[in-house]
């Protein structure tokens, strides 16, 4: 029996330092929203 997982989002981070060292920085990378929920299901 393969059990469930929740996954909470409870941070989120942006190092724009870090970002501007890429040719190509993405300024919109995560659509996830703190206190958002993931639960994994077994299909």
């Amino acid at each position: 029996m393969i059990k469930k997982v929740k996954i909470t989002v409870i941070r989120k981070i942006h190092y724009g330092d870090l970002s501007a060292m890429y040719e190509n920085p993405m300024e919109h990378a995560c659509d996830m929203q703190e206190g958002q929920t993931f639960i994994s299901k077994d299909n």
